[in-house]
């Protein structure tokens, strides 16, 4: 198999599991490839720091996470030194306390994004429509992580140039509509979104929930197994490019 994860935090799991046993072991499961969210001055310094087989990583001022302690410049550092394989997560949260502070974050790192062509992981909760007259400025790809909001919500930011991830989250019965036409659409990649916070008590090798998100995916829309694996790996090149 060929499965991408495609949003995790590698740098934050690693603060409490070292991740290079967890790769090689996910590897062995078939996942083979990683897309990595830094979101602290900590996690851009484990990413330079380590150089980990099958994995890109990317780096963004989060709209609503009380850990993300980036500013700025050090989203443009990263930029500038072509470390990065997009600029993200970032976006809009309608359980942030200042809509319009997170509007202006959003715009400063969209001009970096544009300015150096890279691709944007987006976090949207809520506020769909008033991300998309924004988004929509910039010609860019955009990577729209675990998204599991309204179907109509979903259309909109559909009419980017766009790609979704699949989580967990959208795996209940009252997401089935959403789950059903994002896989129709085929612009979709897999995730686990596992940070730190995310482990459960004894959870050997939390990776590995991918291969579950997978099967699911199987199970519930009805499509074989070789479809997703193709229609998720080739959507992973052609928004990274080729980089690994």
């Amino acid at each position: 198999m060929n499965l991408v994860d495609g949003h995790c935090h590698l740098a934050s799991l690693n603060q409490i599991i070292p991740v290079e046993s967890l790769l090689i072991e996910a590897n062995e499961a078939g996942i083979t490839h990683f897309l990595s969210s830094a979101l602290s001055k900590e996690e851009i310094a484990f990413h330079r720091q380590y150089s980990l087989p099958g994995v890109l990583f990317s780096a963004g001022i989060h709209p609503h996470y009380a850990e993300c302690d980036l500013e700025l410049k050090d989203i443009e550092e990263v930029c500038a030194e072509k470390c990065i394989w997009a600029v993200g997560e970032i976006g809009l949260d309608r359980y942030g306390k200042d809509i319009e502070r997170q509007k202006q974050l959003l715009f400063q790192q969209l001009e970096l994004a544009n300015q150096y062509q890279l691709p944007v992981v987006l976090h949207i909760v809520g506020y769909q429509q008033q991300a998309y007259e924004l988004l929509k400025l910039y010609p860019l790809v955009y990577l729209v992580h675990g998204y599991a909001g309204s179907l109509e919500g979903y259309r909109i930011l559909s009419r980017l140039n766009s790609y979704f991830t699949i989580s967990e989250r959208i795996l209940r019965p009252d997401k089935y509509n959403l789950l059903q036409e994002m896989v129709k659409d085929k612009r979709y990649l897999l995730e686990t979104d596992i940070t730190k916070d995310y482990v459960l008590p004894g959870e050997h090798n939390p990776l590995l929930r991918l291969v579950d998100v997978f099967e699911q995916v199987q199970k519930i829309c009805g499509v074989d197994a070789e479809e997703i694996l193709t229609t998720q790996y080739e959507n992973f090149i052609a928004l990274t490019q080729g980089k690994l």
